[in-house]
């Protein structure tokens, strides 16, 4: 079973425009990712996916393969489903283009849970405090079997005493199968995606189950230049 990882990469961000090729450490954002993925045995391939040519531009120059993708595509997930039409592939994952540092450990659990025969996969960590009522950190209740019950931006479970279980933090990463891949991105968009602004909510209301990878490992997330330089301020080689 052939499982490939997809990186979606977008120059324009109200945020961060150019994100992808910020430098970190002597080399742009988008080759760090692309360098920790490839060097997950578990992947097979890793492709770069783009609408802009600066980026395609500096994909090609540290030999990475990348593809030009629809400037419409209205989301990471989209792009990543443009990108593997026509790819040799049973599984795909996407890889978030701003994660510049990733737990190698936890997107090998990925690819082997897609080899199992699983439609959905995806990563979660334990959330630290001050994570609790952030928006912008997506928490996520699990059931027994490490399935997804609900995502929200909201503090879910709600902890009534402190003996409560712990809280985990979902991180972007999803594995889908290929056709799991197709259904999803030809859906449209629904009720609760709507509400929270988290498209995963779309699978789960359509029926498709999503395992959660609980990981231990560390992720480092780049979403405004402020994110950056709290990054370089501890940075080390990953």
């Amino acid at each position: 079973m052939k499982v490939i990882a997809i990186i979606p990469a977008r120059y324009e961000s109200s945020r961060f425009p150019g994100k992808p090729l910020t430098d970190i450490a002597g080399k742009p954002m988008i080759r760090r990712i692309y360098e920790q993925v490839r060097a997950c045995a578990d992947i097979d391939d890793v492709l770069i996916a783009t609408d802009d040519t600066r980026i395609f531009n500096a994909a090609a120059s540290f030999g990475a393969p990348v593809v030009m993708t629809a400037a419409e595509c209205r989301s990471g997930t989209d792009r990543v489903a443009q990108a593997s039409i026509g790819l040799s592939a049973d599984a795909v994952i996407n890889v978030q283009g701003d994660q510049v540092v990733l737990d190698r450990v936890a997107l090998s659990e990925v690819a082997r849970a897609l080899r199992t025969g699983l439609s959905m996969v995806t990563v979660a960590t334990p959330a630290v405090p001050e994570e609790y009522d952030d928006p912008n950190c997506v928490k996520v209740v699990c059931n027994r079997q490490g399935f997804a019950l609900y995502f929200s931006r909201s503090t879910i479970p709600y902890r009534r005493s402190a003996s409560s279980i712990g809280i985990l933090k979902h991180i972007g990463m999803y594995g889908f199968g290929v056709e799991t891949l197709k259904r999803f991105t030809a859906l449209e968009p629904t009720p609760l995606e709507e509400t929270e602004s988290l498209e995963q909510l779309r699978a789960l209301e359509n029926g498709i189950p999503i395992k959660v990878i609980i990981a231990s490992g560390q992720y480092l997330e780049i979403n405004t230049p402020e994110d950056k330089e709290r990054v370089l301020a501890s940075w080390r080689e990953y």
